[in-house]
C-alpha cells in the first residue's frame, strides 16, 4: 500500500494497462525520486494547502559562505523529505562540492525505504541544485 502515492494509485486504477508492479523495488524508487523532484522544485508558499511545502527562496542568503549555505540547504532538504515523503526514514543529507561545476550544489542523500515488504531498504540518491535553481534527484 505504501509503495505508491495516493495519486499514483488512483491513476493506476483508471488505466486499463497496469504494466508495472507497484511492489517492484525499482518502481518504488522511481516513484520516490519523482515525488522528491516535485517537492524540491516547488517554491514554498506556492501551494495553497501547505505554506511550508517546497523549498524556500535561497536568494536571501547573502553574506553566508558556501559551507554555511550548503548546511542550511541540506537541513531544509532533510526536513522536506521527513515531512512530505513518508516512504523514507533515517534520512541523512550531506553536501559534496562538485569541482567540475562550482555553480551547482550537490548533496548525497542516504536513506531507507520503509514499509516495503516489511523490510528497510537502504538507498543512496544524489540531489543536484543547478545554477538556475532546478533540482534533480538521481540514483
Amino acid at each position: 500500500m505504501y509503495e505508491e502515492r495516493l495519486t499514483q494509485r488512483i491513476r493506476n486504477l483508471e488505466r486499463k494497462d497496469r504494466g508495472k508492479d507497484p511492489g517492484d523495488l525499482a518502481y518504488v524508487i522511481n516513484s520516490i525520486i519523482n515525488h522528491l523532484q516535485r517537492i524540491l522544485n516547488t517554491r514554498q508558499g506556492s501551494v495553497p494547502i501547505a505554506d511550508d511545502y517546497g523549498m524556500p527562496d535561497f536568494t536571501n542568503y547573502q553574506g553566508l559562505g558556501i559551507a554555511d549555505q550548503a548546511k542550511d540547504i541540506a537541513d531544509v532538504i532533510k526536513s522536506m523529505i521527513l515531512k512530505y515523503e513518508p516512504r523514507l526514514g533515517g534520512v541523512e543529507v550531506t553536501f559534496e562540492p562538485d569541482k567540475d561545476d562550482p555553480l551547482s550544489l550537490r548533496f548525497k542523500l542516504q536513506t531507507q525505504i520503509v514499509h516495503v515488504r516489511d523490510e528497510n531498504v537502504v538507498v543512496e540518491l544524489e540531489t543536484v541544485i543547478s545554477s538556475e535553481g532546478k533540482v534533480r534527484v538521481t540514483r
